[in-house]
């Protein structure tokens, strides 16, 4: 049975979504229209279209809020279901990772992105991910590590790529690999863009303006420019080696149901 914190949160929960990704030779990158930070979803983007052979048949995209990638995984699959705790007109069906509303073996791939770290049973979702996979079939999981906190007050935990392995593989899945969203230096720079937009925000805030400042058409330019040309420069660094083993934004890992 699902945690009554979760119950709640089907009519309670505002906050802020992403927006459909933005496609780029085959990579699905963040909206820059949405998202101020766009460094994590380009390390996340650039996973997945590395790993497209792996996104077959039909899909579940599970807490898939928005739905930003279903444009870009949609040529991929037969078919895909998205299944999220939220109200939304994106959302399929409404329900809870920790207990699917799905039989045995539904799909074929499963898509985890930024969800464990907001349930309150990591194991018990793991293994709901597991049984409703088809044998064969692939689960690709995101989860963060040294991130804000975020979607206040769901968010409980946080993942090492040790952390993210053993639970994949206690789970039952196996041929886990597991990647990180960069190291130290993109993790210090997505926390350069926050810094600046708490402080764009906070002068907004202090000189009466009703909207915030980093909202602003002429303003976002400033955030992202520097963003996208470091991401047209060369991909996000993904191995689990050096700084990444101690200080990345986050983990991502495929497993193969056997």
């Amino acid at each position: 049975m699902s945690d009554p914190i979760d119950k709640r949160r089907v009519d309670t929960y505002e906050g802020d979504r992403q927006g459909p990704v933005r496609i780029r030779e085959g990579v699905p990158y963040s909206d820059r229209d949405t998202t101020l930070s766009l460094l994590p979803g380009a390390a996340v983007g650039e996973w997945l279209a590395d790993n497209h052979a792996f996104i077959r048949g039909r899909l579940l995209d599970c807490g898939c809020g928005n739905r930003p990638y279903a444009a870009w995984y949609a040529p991929l699959i037969e078919g895909s279901v998205g299944l999220d705790a939220q109200r939304a007109h994106e959302v399929d069906v409404v329900g809870f990772a920790d207990s699917l509303p799905f039989a045995d073996e539904t799909f074929d791939t499963v898509l985890c992105t930024e969800v464990l770290e907001h349930v309150t049973n990591a194991e018990l979702c793991v293994a709901e991910l597991f049984r409703v996979t088809r044998p064969g079939g692939y689960v690709l999981v995101t989860v963060p590590y040294l991130y804000p906190t975020h979607e206040l007050p769901y968010d409980f935990r946080r993942f090492t790529h040790l952390g993210l392995l053993s639970v994949l593989q206690r789970a039952g899945f196996d041929e886990v690999v597991v990647e990180a969203k960069g190291g130290l230096g993109l993790l210090v720079s997505h926390y350069i863009v926050l810094a600046i937009v708490n402080l764009l925000d906070g002068i907004g805030r202090k000189l009466g303006l009703r909207r915030r400042v980093t909202q602003g058409r002429r303003t976002r330019p400033f955030l992202w420019a520097p963003q996208e040309a470091r991401i047209r420069m060369r991909r996000i660094p993904r191995k689990v080696k050096g700084s990444a083993e101690r200080a990345s934004l986050g983990y991502m890992a495929v497993g193969r149901r056997p």
